[in-house]
């Protein structure tokens, strides 16, 4: 039976203890994190619209920054980060103001930049993570932001690791303090990996949901390169490409788990309606490929989309509740001391 599972309990007494004796650096932390150089950037994930909003400027009508960061940048902007959303599209074209609720709406948005700068939110990951790299180029030229704590959702963060990756090897000015995904499927998705390679719903283990959503996925076109990389193998190809590009960076894993099935395969089960804890926690990934992470999960979905596609009010998906955006402030705030604490809290065992 599908349910609801209980929060699970990520912070050991150790990681307590480190934390109350930490106390003056995080404060210290938290002032730099609020600082005009450093900025949160966030970045969307599959089939997402998303507007460029700044910390001060975001859409006046509808979602104001798309449907996918409206709660958590506006969260983030009131408790005092410099938030910046990372324009996203279908086919990766320049943003424009939208009335479909699967985007938006939203209106009245800031001015937004050009497709250069506009990560593809069907494309190759690949050519995104270089549109975010130089979007984060505009970021220091324009606003002087020469440290982000970078966060991706679901697809996002395989952009994310693709930007990070190309701004190290071109010796961008900007560097990164933090770097956290939600629902992101570091070691792929289930729902790209079906038993039988004829009938793609076979991957979904009799899990309607998913049934739903590969069906919804499927049917976008120019879908079919992304649920390639997606699927597990060729995803631990893509993985081992960007062997490095996390090195002196503290990841942090924020997972959802409100779907469970009594006796499910872990390969499926628990999950957020499209990832699957023990990928959303980069189980099949060495310390080789993430040298420093930490692990949190909530009993939420995947996102606003997954959460109306089920009838659950906003807050019970990663990107809507305040939960999760508490614990990002914290992972902010925390993270000049991050590579100081011991690896791999709140993580299964390596």
């Amino acid at each position: 039976m599908v349910g609801a599972m209980k929060l699970t309990p990520f912070v050991s007494a150790t990681a307590i203890c480190l934390l109350l004796g930490a106390a003056p650096a995080l404060a210290a932390d938290a002032g730099a994190a609020r600082s005009g150089q450093r900025a949160v950037v966030l970045v969307s994930g599959t089939a997402a619209t998303t507007p460029f909003t700044t910390p001060t400027q975001a859409c006046k009508t509808g979602y104001s920054a798309g449907n996918t960061w409206a709660f958590l940048r506006d969260y983030l902007v009131k408790k005092g980060y410099k938030v910046y959303t990372a324009p996203a599209s279908l086919g990766g074209v320049k943003v424009t103001e939208t009335k479909d609720p699967n985007d938006g709406p939203f209106g009245g948005c800031p001015k937004q930049l050009p497709a250069s700068m506009t990560v593809n939110a069907i494309g190759s990951v690949d050519r995104s993570g270089s549109s975010l790299a130089r979007f984060l180029g505009y970021l220091h030229g324009k606003y002087g932001v020469s440290r982000v704590d970078l966060v991706g959702h679901s697809l996002g963060g395989f952009i994310g690791r693709a930007a990070i990756r190309e701004a190290r090897l071109d010796k961008s000015p900007v560097k990164f303090t933090s770097y956290s995904t939600l629902g992101s499927p570091w070691d792929g998705t289930y729902i790209a990996n079906p038993k039988n390679p004829a009938d793609p719903l076979s991957a979904c283990d009799g899990f309607p949901v998913c049934e739903a959503f590969a069906g919804s996925l499927l049917s976008v076109p120019g879908i079919e390169m992304l649920i390639a990389l997606l699927k597990p193998s060729n995803t631990a190809v893509w993985n081992s490409n960007q062997a490095g590009a996390l090195n002196g960076i503290p990841v942090s894993m924020l997972a959802g788990t409100y779907f469970t099935k009594a006796g499910g395969s872990p390969a499926v089960w628990p999950n957020d309606g499209i990832a699957q804890l023990s990928s959303a926690w980069a189980q099949g990934m060495s310390d080789k490929l993430i040298p420093h992470r930490a692990c949190y999960s909530w009993p939420l979905t995947h996102s606003l989309f997954v959460s109306k596609g089920v009838g659950l009010p906003d807050d019970s998906s990663l990107t809507w509740n305040s939960d999760v955006g508490a614990q990002l402030a914290k992972i902010f705030n925390g993270a000049s001391t991050a590579l100081k604490k011991p690896n791999r809290i709140g993580c299964p065992a390596a």
